[in-house]
């Protein structure tokens, strides 16, 4: 669109910060994908040829990006050793740098949940295990993939699916940068953060318009997901991404990063979370205390073992 993809990211280290972060997006979208790719694979029986219509279709509409692209490419690449596609020679044992463990790390460190990044790190380490997974996957044998009934339905289930788990992975790296900027007074300009993002960069997306649209209303949002216009798009698609996420659990196909996605905008979603008992526990076992819902102050109680 004629506009630079540079721009000041705030005081200190916040440049490296904020590509540190994106890496961690990055790491998820990726494990995504290849998530979304296994369902059809397993689920609508497509083969390469299908899959590079599949994503050269979504790379044309709204899930127009840098991934989905080079996806779509992938699928038409021929092996120029044996026959066949190349992507299905490759060896599934993921290498990483270390920036997505980084991303992980510092979002313990000062407090942020971003499930799906840490998971996109986890699985590639767990994928390292090739020898093991081999035993594993006789020992535990499963059974036939239910095929869905209209193939152009999940398929495009499995595709609002990505739209919204990568939406989400977005919104857990964003909201990393909120922190990170209150915690290092990095006064991070998250309006710029996601103009330069949407050309440039590995994660660069057309979704990015719209995250660039929400903050120019409110910069201030402690979270995309609270944003008017963002949740109009996640209440379209929210049903999708649960399907997907069932037909994953009920087929026995791994999709880890989905599920993540989908709990943490279920928790995120939710007012009464059943962290009251977790406190009482710890409470209970190391006189931890605990903060009451009906008036202020903070408590501890000694339990009584019933049994004795």
């Amino acid at each position: 669109n004629g506009e630079p993809c540079t721009a000041y990211m705030g005081k200190g280290a916040a440049g490296n910060y904020v590509k540190m972060v994106h890496n961690g997006i990055e790491y998820a979208i990726m494990q995504l994908i290849s998530e979304a790719y296994d369902l059809l694979r397993k689920g609508a029986n497509l083969n390469n040829d299908q899959l590079y219509e599949v994503f050269k279709r979504w790379n044309e509409g709204e899930m127009n990006s840098f991934l989905i692209e080079i996806t779509r490419d992938i699928f038409q690449q021929k092996d120029n050793v044996t026959d066949g596609f190349l992507v299905d020679k490759i060896l599934d044992k993921a290498g990483a740098k270390g920036t997505g463990k980084w991303t992980s790390e510092e979002a313990m460190e000062i407090g942020v949940s971003i499930p799906t990044i840490d998971i996109a790190v986890t699985s590639r380490i767990l994928s390292a295990y090739k020898d093991e997974r081999v035993k594993a996957s006789q020992l535990y044998a499963k059974g036939e993939v239910k095929t869905p009934e209209n193939t152009e339905l999940f398929i495009k289930e499995v595709g609002d699916a990505l739209y919204l788990s990568t939406l989400i992975s977005y919104a857990q790296g964003l909201a990393l940068l909120v922190k990170a900027s209150e915690e290092y007074q990095f006064e991070i300009p998250l309006k710029d953060v996601v103009k330069i993002w949407r050309g440039g960069c590995i994660i660069r997306s057309v979704l990015l318009e719209k995250f660039y649209s929400a903050y120019s209303k409110n910069e201030n949002l402690s979270n995309i997901l609270l944003g008017q216009e963002i949740s109009d798009i996640v209440k379209d698609k929210i049903s999708s991404l649960r399907k997907t996420a069932a037909f994953a659990v009920s087929n026995g196909i791994p999709g880890l990063g989905i599920q993540s996605a989908l709990g943490y905008f279920e928790a995120y979603t939710t007012e009464s979370l059943p962290v009251n008992l977790l406190q009482a526990q710890r409470d209970y076992f190391g006189a931890h205390t605990y903060q009451r819902t009906d008036r202020e102050g903070v408590f501890h109680t000694l339990w009584q073992n019933l049994n004795n």
